[in-house]
């Protein structure tokens, strides 16, 4: 195949050499020889039998090391990875074209591992203002060490990141220490993946960043988290990802802690964190939610399943700022130990709080299993925010939310919701209102005049078993009962992956049905 392409290109400069310039500006393999736009250059890897004097083009000649591949790769090539373990500490140093990216990937489906066991420092691969790469089918795994990070990407000052992709990377036991019983202080941490945009100019950004399809699970992260994407970072999307028993938050997108030091930038912003399935990300020590946003802005949150953690999904801003138009759509969430979806800031000391997000189209379940009188969500500081078209049913407690006495907290609309208890009764339940409690569900919707369209009834689930099924059955009042003027984005799609509206009506609840 080599030799057909270098014949083939001899050919193309024989005949139009007066092309010179273009000739000139080719791209080149590392021997210098042209690479035709068209062909795809694939080296190989082998850890048992190869050798980095090789060529890497054939499975004879395999490189050994992914480093070598990592330092020698072409725009536009393909490095397939022989099944193994690779005790090395990475650092990507080459970068693809726009529409050309760099695939690092398995060989004929080998278990390609990336083992950090053996590494003298704290980070198995590094990734730093390099662009238009994919890595797909691998597994990050095995270091602990204070600090231990599986993969590090970041966007320096003045650098920039785009169009990296990670599909199918599993990122197991990345851990700050060997016990995850252990409590540890703001300094002890681990990060299974994180990207830190530091750059100071939008054209400094880390932007189009996908992380599709991976697994995160066993990781031992002190007080960060599995899956966390902080500072100057415009456009990324957060998909398909199972992250589980992680021992804090599962996914985060973080501003305004000063990464960048350009205060207008520094935020994870512009993203979709979609289909992703949450549950058992636990702290003894602090409440971990299955998908965070803190300081993030204009993302959205959408067709998640999150469960068992200690939020099920989380909107804050713990420095000062604003967490903006987050919107949270089409989830389900249920178990969870504090509450189904805490909204607000929450630091008196700060001016942090959470401003203009959409919570709809949820369905809530028996959330609160902490039993501490939470609800189904919390709300601290926060403003001209909107809950509505959500199912709600509680746990035995029969408490429907609580809301914080704590501004700012103005301009929040709560209606056209379902809300229900175990007990069924409306004038047996608990709702915290700054410094009031109602315990009907009338005399709540008289004295505070939210929920003007909501309604206490059994939205009729098709099981309400330890896995729960919250499609609702034929006859529920939740069919066609939502406000479907909150859904602007006509192709809106629900859970199952139907049309979120049909013929101008919405269903409450994460499930349209047909």
């Amino acid at each position: 195949m080599l030799m057909r392409n270098i014949f083939f290109l001899s050919v193309l400069f024989l005949c139009f050499s007066c092309k010179k310039e273009s000739s000139v500006n080719a791209e080149k393999d590392p021997e210098g020889t042209p690479v035709s736009a068209s062909a795809v250059r694939v080296y190989y890897v082998d850890g048992a039998a190869g050798n980095d004097a090789n060529d890497g083009l054939t499975l004879t000649t395999a490189w050994k090391t992914i480093q070598k591949s990592f330092n020698t790769a072409v725009a536009g090539s393909q490095v397939m990875i022989k099944g193994g373990t690779y005790y090395e500490q990475l650092t990507v140093k080459v970068s693809g074209t726009a529409g050309n990216p760099v695939t690092f990937t398995n060989y004929n489906g080998e278990q390609v591992i990336i083992d950090g066991s053996k590494n003298s420092g704290t980070t198995i691969l590094t990734i730093t203002d390099k662009s238009n790469l994919v890595f797909s089918n691998l597994t990050v795994q095995n270091i602990t060490k204070n600090n231990a990070i599986g993969v590090l990407v970041s966007a320096n000052k003045t650098g920039g990141v785009s169009n990296l992709t990670f599909h199918n990377v599993a990122f197991k036991n990345i851990k700050w220490t060997s016990s995850a019983s252990t409590t540890p202080n703001s300094n002890q941490n681990a990060q299974p993946f994180i990207a830190f945009g530091y750059g100071t100019a939008q054209a400094n950004a880390i932007t189009n960043l996908v992380i599709d399809s991976c697994e995160f699970t066993g990781n031992v992260t002190g007080f960060s988290e599995s899956l966390s994407l902080d500072g100057n970072i415009d456009g990324f999307t957060i998909t398909n990802n199972k992250v589980h028993d992680n021992s804090n938050i599962g996914i985060a997108a973080i501003g305004h802690y000063g990464v960048s030091s350009n205060s207008t930038l520094d935020q994870s912003r512009n993203g979709l964190i979609r289909g992703n399935i949450c549950f058992n990300n636990k702290a003894g020590y602090a409440t971990s939610g299955g998908i965070y946003v803190d300081g993030g802005r204009d993302i959205k949150i959408d067709r998640n399943i999150t469960y068992q953690n200690g939020y099920g999904i989380e909107i804050g801003n713990e420095e000062n700022g604003t967490a903006s138009n987050i919107t949270v759509t089409n989830n389900l969430i249920y178990l969870n130990e504090v509450t189904g979806i805490a909204i607000g800031g929450y630091d008196s000391g700060t001016t942090g709080q959470v401003t203009n997000c959409m919570i709809r189209n949820n369905s809530f379940f028996k959330n609160n299993t902490n039993n501490d009188g939470s609800g189904e969500f919390y709300m601290t500081k926060a403003s001209n925010c909107t809950i509505g078209n959500n199912v709600f049913y509680t746990n035995s407690q029969n408490t429907l939310f609580s809301l914080e006495n704590i501004s700012p907290q103005t301009g929040n609309v709560i209606d056209y919701n379902d809300w229900y208890t175990q007990g069924g009764n409306a004038s047996d339940i608990n709702i915290n209102w700054r410094n009031k409690s109602y315990s009907s569900f009338s005399a709540y919707k008289t004295g505070t005049a939210q929920d003007a369209h909501s309604f206490f009834k059994d939205p009729l689930f098709n099981s309400i078993a330890t896995s729960p099924d919250l499609h609702v059955k034929t006859g529920s009042p939740c069919l066609k009962t939502g406000n479907p003027s909150w859904i602007t984005d006509a192709s809106e799609l629900d859970l199952d992956g139907k049309p979120r509206v049909v013929n101008g009506a919405v269903d409450m609840g994460a499930y349209q049905q047909q």
